[in-house]
C-alpha cells in the first residue's frame, strides 16, 4: 500500500473506499476494512441501488453479496425517486443521517448519478461523509462517488469527433475532487480520456484516475490517496 498527498488540509471528513471491480477477491477485504474501522459491532450500513434502478436482476445479483459483504451489519437500503421501490425524502434522509457507512453499488454510474442527485441524495451523502461518515462504492458506485462522467450517445461506431460532442458532462455525488473510472485497463482507459477532454471543455478541474481489477483507492479525510493493490492509471495533467 502507498499514500499520495492531495492536499495538505485537515478534516474530520470520513474515509471513502473505492474499490475497482467485484469480481476480483479484493471486494470483500475493503468491506471488511471499512466496517473494522468503525470499530463497533452491528453498526448500520445504509445501500443505495440507485445504479441500477430499473434492473431487477442487476438489483437481486448487488443485493444478494451485501449480506456476505457486510455480515454483522445491520443493513437498510435507501431509494429514492427513479428506483422501483422508492421512500419519501424524509424517510430515505434518515437511513444516510444514521448509518455509520454509506455504500453505493455497482451497476451503471450515469444512471446512479442522475438519479441521485435529481432527489437530493448526492447532497445528503457528502453531507455525512463530511460529518465523519465513511463511503465505500464498487465498480460503477467508485465512479458515482467521483466529480465528474458522462451521458454517452446512444448511436454506436460515430467518427469520435461526433461523439464527443454527443456526450453530455455528468455531474456525480461528488464526494472526492477526482474524476474515476474502473476495471477499463483492457482498453486503454479510454471512457476516462473522453471524460478528461470534456471536463477541460467545461473549465472542471480534477485528477483523472482509473481503478484497475484487483486495485482499489482510499481518499482520507487529510486529503491522501491511498492506494490498495493493483496501482491504479493516472492520466497525466
Amino acid at each position: 500500500m502507498t499514500a499520495r498527498k492531495t492536499g495538505p488540509r485537515k478534516s474530520k471528513r470520513g474515509a471513502v473506499y473505492l474499490v475497482g471491480s467485484g469480481q476480483d477477491g479484493l471486494l470483500p477485504r475493503i468491506a471488511a476494512r471499512a466496517y473494522d474501522a468503525l470499530g463497533k459491532r452491528h453498526a448500520r450500513v445504509a445501500i443505495t441501488y440507485a445504479p441500477v434502478a430499473g434492473d431487477a436482476p442487476g438489483l437481486k445479483f448487488m443485493s444478494g453479496r451485501m449480506s456476505r459483504l457486510f455480515p454483522d451489519a445491520k443493513l437498510e437500503r435507501f431509494s429514492v425517486p427513479g428506483e422501483d421501490a422508492r421512500m419519501s425524502a424524509t424517510e430515505a434522509r434518515a437511513v444516510i443521517d444514521r448509518a455509520d457507512l454509506v455504500f453505493v453499488s455497482g451497476g451503471d454510474p450515469t444512471l446512479g448519478a442522475k438519479v441521485l442527485k435529481h432527489a437530493g441524495a448526492s447532497a445528503w451523502i457528502r453531507q455525512a461523509n463530511a460529518r465523519g461518515v465513511p463511503l465505500m462504492g464498487v465498480s460503477a458506485g467508485t465512479i458515482a462517488l467521483g466529480a465528474w462522467w458522462a451521458d454517452w450517445p446512444e448511436e454506436e461506431d460515430l467518427d469520435p469527433e461526433v461523439a464527443l460532442a454527443r456526450t453530455k458532462l455528468v455531474e456525480c455525488i461528488g464526494a472526492v475532487p477526482c474524476v474515476f473510472d474502473t476495471h477499463n485497463e483492457e482498453d486503454d482507459w479510454d471512457e476516462l480520456r473522453i471524460v478528461a477532454k470534456l471536463c477541460t471543455q467545461h473549465r472542471k478541474k480534477a485528477r483523472f484516475i482509473g481503478v484497475p481489477t484487483g486495485g482499489a483507492v482510499v481518499y482520507h479525510g487529510d486529503g491522501t490517496l491511498e492506494t490498495v493493490g493493483v496501482e491504479p492509471f493516472v492520466l497525466p495533467a
